[in-house]
């Protein structure tokens, strides 16, 4: 949901990392939003990979206006829709698949296709989208992949999204990087955070990832 005059693409300029909720487990996804927002980290994705998911991206969104609010695993062209029309900010997904970048378009909905070698990245730019996420980046070189394969593509006006094993210790090597807009991370909220409903941790969590934005850490 856009606030007014601030595209959800420059809120997420402001967010060093974007939290990623594989599974909501026995936590209230109002709890976790909010304890993410006192953190001062006003962005979330929550994966539609378990029942569940819908009712909580709803349930925050409803809750949550201000929240910066994404669903991601996006498969099927219908999943898109669904995120645009339930006023989420934007959609991800692993891979790269045209139909869903049309379907985004159609509903003038901001969508992160994923990509992880040229070819891939050489067919998403080329289909005009400039919004990408880089995955799985960690496990096939990190930082050193990721300019290795963003390189060739400079002259491209695109937003990069870094996702898949990123830690702590790497997410200010990525923000210095040109295109970078934010860094996924499931680090902030990790399965045992998560099944334990320690949302004070979560908070903490959330209170140190801010403080990557200024390299305090």
């Amino acid at each position: 949901m856009q606030k007014e005059g601030v595209s959800p693409l420059d809120r997420l300029k402001g967010i060093p990392v974007l939290p990623i909720l594989n599974g909501i487990g026995p936590c209230d996804p109002l709890r976790i939003a909010e304890a993410l927002m006192e953190g001062g980290l006003g962005a979330l994705e929550i994966t539609l990979r378990e029942e569940g998911a819908h009712n909580a991206l709803c349930a925050i969104r409803k809750e949550f206006p201000g929240l910066l609010l994404g669903a991601g695993s996006l498969f099927e062209t219908e999943q898109v829709e669904w995120a645009a029309d339930q006023g989420l900010d934007f959609g991800v997904s692993p891979g790269w698949q045209p139909e869903l970048w049309e379907k985004a378009q159609e509903n003038d909905f901001i969508y992160f296709p994923g990509v992880l070698t040229p070819t891939e990245l050489s067919g998403v730019l080329g289909s005009g989208c400039r919004t990408v996420k880089i995955f799985p980046i960690e496990p096939v070189g990190g930082l050193a992949y990721f300019r290795s394969l963003t390189a060739p593509f400079q002259k491209f006006p695109v937003h990069y999204l870094p996702t898949g094993g990123v830690g702590e210790a790497q997410v200010s090597s990525y923000l210095a990087e040109k295109g970078v807009i934010s860094v996924g991370g499931s680090w902030i909220t990790p399965k045992d955070v998560i099944f334990n409903e320690d949302y004070p941790a979560m908070k903490r969590l959330a209170q140190r990832a801010m403080k990557l934005l200024h390299h305090d850490l």
